[in-house]
């Protein structure tokens, strides 16, 4: 109970404190609520003097003047209101584009390792439907508290005034409601809670079945993902009818308890008229004042149902903010403005999980500057985990990894990630133009130097052949262009950034042979000068490396050069015969 506590408190602190910022506007906006207050709740007051005065035959400016005043109390009350409703608004639009910045800039921050645990379409929900929740919970959680329950009090201040007795009587209902009021908000929490879950849930399934379309499609499984989604989608359904239903009960209950207690103060209202404890005028101004409290009653619910929502959401959304950045930066870090001599990897212990067994385990090689370094070995060997510890994707967990004497850890990330290349299988390119793709990281480049570094990864003719040239829109992932199109744009880029240190991880195992001719001959271009790590799938393109590591079960079991790896006739020699077996039956 204690945590349940506590962390509900959270919630509401953490509210506070993105509210709290925007006072002014809060101001101007509480400054607006007052006045809509005294407006609204004039004509309850005002009820008791307008028909005690019917009574004695009111001449025609009587009529005249309250006339005008209604007009000018509802004028005045539409301009409060105005006021409240923009500066309200304004304010929260602000703050959830802060938020949304606030989450991007985090999420820019965290490790490769958040991302392999996270799904996709559940971040994307973060950004999308629960900072609108979010919104929705501010516009009504914030406005409540300041516009409705200070009308509360100022109608019961005016019930009290017109008659101490029925205002009893209408204080025992009181607790009853606030009782349903909590109730309700306390169900609807949890099941909006479960809503944003299964959204996050159906965005990434649906994420995944539009990326893997062309698998899909290829395996015939598209009644399988159809039913997939058909399952997810019910599954947000139902939780979805769960919120609606609370929302669509809760009013009415609170409407059946307000018209209770508006029939009891009427018959004792009455008797009280016939007993002359009361005029007329006060029970009218009673009632008129009591059926005035049943929309900030109604709104006060509503509050409270949007309020735990906004605090469900706001919940989901500091889980992301909340997560630790795992790849910390060193205050004073050092900065590589270069790289001159050497890289001394010495890996005692790399793991995923700490629960896991080691991805790496014992590894120590020093790489001199313009080495070329192959990496091979059968698939989980630790190839990958290798090439991603080199520009600190992950941190190794036991040893070290040095640049001209540095530990990476001492390093300042952008100098370091300045140092480094990566081309990769799966090439990622962005929905723009090509000159945009290929002077990625340097957006100021001048166009000679995109033309050069295109040129340069045998890119430039294709590049002309397209619509409009180098201002091509290449569509979402280069969709646009082919395989072996993307693979040199992505070269194209490497060549440009012009870093000392290149990774390559199998960048021409998923093209065919024409492909990989125009590829390799781009990459020969990009490794010269280069301290190079190459993962490569197929063995005769390492054949020329300065090193070649064998890797199996995350260990070193064989280095050398290619002649000297197969006279060994070990483990490089069974890969290599193996490969060759089977291009000679292709």
């Amino acid at each position: 109970m204690n945590s349940k506590k506590t962390k509900k408190d959270h919630g509401f602190l953490r509210l506070l404190k993105l509210v709290l910022p925007y006072k002014v506007w809060i101001f101007l906006s509480l400054v607006s609520m007052i006045g809509y207050n005294v407006f609204s709740a004039a004509p309850a007051y005002y009820t008791k003097d307008i028909i005690d005065s019917l009574e004695q035959k009111p001449d025609l400016d009587s009529f005249f003047l309250v006339s005008v005043g209604l007009v000018l109390v509802f004028g005045m009350k539409g301009v409060c209101h105005f006021f409240q409703t923009f500066s309200m608004g304004l304010m929260v639009q602000r703050l959830l584009n802060e938020l949304r910045q606030q989450l991007f800039v985090h999420i820019q921050k965290l490790s490769l390792a958040f991302f392999t645990r996270s799904k996709t379409g559940d971040l994307i929900s973060r950004f999308t439907t629960d900072t609108q929740t979010l919104q929705a919970a501010l516009n009504v959680g914030i406005t409540g508290p300041f516009r409705d329950i200070p009308r509360l009090f100022l109608l019961l201040a005016i019930m009290l005034d017109r008659s101490w007795r029925l205002t009893l009587l209408t204080l025992a209902v009181i607790p009853v409601a606030a009782l349903c009021i909590q109730l309700f908000g306390r169900r609807n929490k949890r099941a909006v809670s479960a809503r944003q879950e299964s959204f996050g849930e159906l965005a990434s399934l649906l994420l995944e079945s539009m990326t893997g379309v062309r698998v899909v499609k290829a395996f015939g499984m598209e009644h399988y993902e159809i039913g997939r989604f058909s399952e997810s989608n019910d599954k947000l359904y139902r939780h979805n009818m769960k919120s609606i239903l609370i929302t669509s009960y809760s009013s009415p209950i609170i409407e059946i308890i307000g018209a209770i207690a508006g029939a009891t103060i009427l018959a004792y209202g009455g008797y009280l008229v016939v007993h002359d404890v009361i005029t007329i005028g006060a029970l009218a101004s009673f009632l008129v004042s009591f059926l005035m409290m049943n929309d900030p009653a109604k709104q006060l619910n509503g509050f409270n149902l949007k309020l735990q929502e906004g605090l469900a959401a706001l919940q989901r959304i500091h889980a992301i903010l909340d997560t630790d950045v795992e790849i910390h930066e060193k205050p004073n870090a050092h900065s590589l403005e270069r790289f001159e001599k050497e890289i001394v990897l010495d890996i005692r212990s790399f793991q995923y999980d700490s629960k896991g067994t080691p991805a790496l385990e014992n590894f120590k090689m020093t790489v001199q500057k313009g080495e070329v370094i192959a990496l091979v070995g059968s698939s989980g060997a630790g190839k990958s985990t290798l090439i991603n510890l080199i520009p600190r994707f992950y941190d190794v967990t036991e040893g070290s990894i040095r640049i001209d004497g540095y530990d990476i850890r001492d390093v300042n990330l952008r100098s370091l990630r300045q140092l480094i290349a990566i081309v990769t299988q799966d090439t990622i390119l962005f929905n723009d133009t090509i000159t945009n793709n290929i002077s990625y990281g340097h957006p100021e480049c001048p166009e000679a130097l995109v033309t050069e570094a295109a040129e340069a990864a045998n890119a430039h003719d294709f590049i002309l052949n397209q619509k409009e040239g180098y201002n091509t829109l290449i569509g979402e992932k280069g969709v646009l262009l082919s395989g072996g199109q993307r693979q040199r744009l992505s070269i194209a880029r490497a060549i440009l950034k012009d870093a000392p240190i290149l990774i390559l991880d199998e960048a021409t195992s998923a093209l065919d042979s024409e492909s990989e001719i125009a590829v390799q001959q781009a990459l020969e271009h990009l490794m010269e000068n280069r301290t190079t790590f190459v993962i490569a799938h197929r063995l005769s393109t390492i054949r020329h490396a300065d090193r070649i590591c064998v890797l199996e079960q995350g260990q070193i079991v064989e280095i050398g050069d290619h002649d000297t790896l197969l006279a060994q006739n070990g483990r490089y020699k069974q890969l290599y015969d193996l490969q060759f077996r089977e291009q000679t039956r292709d």
